[in-house]
């Protein structure tokens, strides 16, 4: 009798609980306090990996959501940094929330981003650079680029098309794309180059 009350239970707890949960999603983001220059990065743990995409929005102080943004959840632990930093023509001051959907549970976090005064390389930098690093682009163009983003200023305010830049700047092209020198130092350097007339 104890054996099949045992059981019963057994059973009746089977049917009641709501079985496996759905893979509990948590994010967090390495700072709470971005500048624009700086590059979003964020941790998203899952306690089940599924196969399935994770689905990321950014909604901003206003309420306006960005567009789906897919991302590939492989492991427990996934680690993502975006392609493009904090641009000021498109990310005012404020406080962002960062919205991750997977599996049928939602985790969110939030964050702010401030104007800190940054040198910030411009929208489309980080196919420009690349292409300028491997002579897919020329010196004029990469330098007409920059200067019609006011990232860097011209002396006299025009560029010949036989300008040249030092080859050995493109290290520092390099370096950027890969993010081991900031928007700051790599801009800076060129500007010197420029005011010292190096760049001739």
């Amino acid at each position: 009798m104890k054996y099949h009350i045992l059981m019963f239970c057994v059973l009746m707890i089977c049917l009641v609980s709501p079985g496996i949960a759905s893979a509990e999603i948590q994010i967090t983001s390495s700072k709470k306090t971005y500048s624009h220059g700086d590059y979003l990065s964020i941790i998203i743990s899952v306690s089940e990996v599924t196969g399935d995409n994770a689905i990321m929005h950014i909604i901003d102080s206003d309420g306006v959501k960005s567009t789906a943004i897919q991302i590939q959840i492989k492991n427990a632990v996934t680690t993502i940094t975006s392609p493009n930093s904090f641009d000021v023509s498109i990310f005012k001051e404020g406080e962002y929330q960062i919205e991750i959907e997977y599996a049928g549970q939602k985790g969110t976090t939030v964050f702010e981003i401030v104007d800190s005064g940054n040198t910030v390389m411009p929208l489309a930098s980080n196919v420009v650079v690349p292409e300028w690093t491997h002579g897919t682009i020329s010196d004029y163009t990469f330098l007409k680029f920059l200067a019609d983003s006011s990232t860097i200023s011209l002396q006299g305010g025009a560029i010949l098309e036989n300008i040249k830049i030092p080859p050995w700047y493109k290290t520092n092209g390099l370096w950027w794309a890969d993010k081991k020198i900031s928007d700051a130092e790599f801009v800076n350097g060129l500007q010197y180059l420029l005011d010292e007339r190096i760049i001739s």
